[in-house]
């Protein structure tokens, strides 16, 4: 949440006493308690509601986006179309089972259902083949800067972003906390991310605070995927660390000094510009197979989601098994496994039901009333 939040929580303090001084029964609304008032009332579906989480935890655009699309619906509003056309296939089934002696009911013919059972299949795949599992959008690559107290770290985040995210200073140590934000790269995949991340100053601790903040500039190193060690052009190049990650020595401020010996690392200047289209291409060359992108029409899927739709997917697949002969043709007239075919239908149908949320067996029943003069 944006602003200072010891700030904020004397706000809520001071509010909370006032509301209670007035008689009024006032306390502090419990995690997610408002969207699930809104789910429990039927004002979004559970996937908006995970929607809605995964707005808040996002890092990156593209989890942001994929977020988004999520607490907008669309994943429940795919399943729900798709259970609807089941429900309705389904139904036809089972009325052929339970409703034979009506002259009324025409029950579906093997390849009539073959057919529906092959679209759904079909769009379940188009769905499962354009999505991208959230935990990948999650598991960013971090390209993390570091180097000495004032070696232009912060700076070069800021050039790189394009924002002045990161305070600048000539006093050494300005940055004292992980700073993280989203660079987008171009792939030959399209436009992806990657976490930049800047760190503080390496420098020894002197008391509880610059601990803590070694710490988590050790943790941020460790979860690396790309070092990008800073070191003023005018300095010298001293021995690297041991890190966790691939390495790639920058010196920077390289606008400063007129002395630039080869085979030394890469010349950047964040005020001219110098080398940042050649460092954003070796981001990009490291770590293309490991950046992030999402399509702006594309779902991300929680693991339940995508389990969800596995799982119809592979009992739709066995209903159409159900339909087909020893050969592998399908029965003429007549379904053979009726009862084997419609219980796996229904099984798909309550996959989809878990993110739909709104199919029961009872609207499958609706539906042989409904469409057909049964008992009459």
């Amino acid at each position: 949440m944006p602003g200072n939040p010891i700030l904020l929580q004397r706000v809520i303090d001071e509010l909370l006493a006032t509301a209670q001084a007035n008689g009024i029964d006032a306390r502090r609304a419990e995690a997610g308690q408002f969207t699930a008032r809104a789910y429990f009332h039927g004002k979004m579906t559970l996937t908006q509601a995970e929607g809605v989480a995964s707005v808040i935890a996002a890092q990156s655009d593209a989890e942001l986006r994929a977020a988004r699309l999520l607490a907008t619906g669309k994943l429940g509003l795919f399943a729900h179309a798709l259970g609807d056309e089941l429900a309705s296939a389904l139904a036809l089934v089972e009325a052929g089972l339970d409703f034979t002696d009506q002259e009324d009911v025409v029950p579906i013919t093997p390849q009539d259902l073959h057919n529906r059972l092959t679209s759904f299949d079909h769009q379940i795949e188009a769905q499962l083949d354009r999505a991208i599992g959230m935990e990948r959008l999650e598991a960013i690559p971090w390209v993390v800067l570091i180097g000495e107290p004032n070696a232009g770290k912060s700076t070069l985040f800021n050039a790189l972003l394009g924002t002045q995210r990161a305070v600048v200073s000539q006093i050494a140590g300005t940055t004292r906390d992980v700073l993280t934000e989203p660079l987008q790269i171009e792939t030959d995949h399209g436009p992806a991310e990657v976490m930049l991340v800047d760190l503080a100053g390496a420098a020894d601790a002197v008391d509880e605070l610059d601990e803590l903040m070694q710490a988590s500039a050790r943790s941020a190193i460790d979860r690396a995927e790309l070092i990008l060690r800073c070191v003023p052009a005018g300095e010298p190049l001293a021995a690297s660390r041991d890190v966790n990650a691939a390495e790639v020595v920058l010196r920077t401020k390289a606008d400063l000094t007129s002395t630039k010996p080869s085979a030394s690392g890469l010349f950047v200047s964040a005020e001219t510009g110098e080398g940042l289209d050649e460092l954003r291409r070796i981001i990009a060359q490291r770590l293309s197979d490991h950046a992030v992108s999402l399509a702006a029409d594309a779902l991300a899927l929680r693991p339940r989601h995508e389990a969800a739709l596995r799982a119809a997917h592979s009992h739709l697949t066995k209903a159409r098994q159900s339909l087909k002969k020893g050969d592998g043709s399908l029965f003429p007239q007549d379904l053979l496994q009726p009862e084997l075919t419609a219980a796996s239908m229904r099984l798909a149908l309550n996959e989809l039901s878990r993110l739909a949320g709104d199919i029961t067996p009872d609207d499958v029943l609706g539906r042989i009333f409904s469409t057909f003069c049964v008992g009459k």
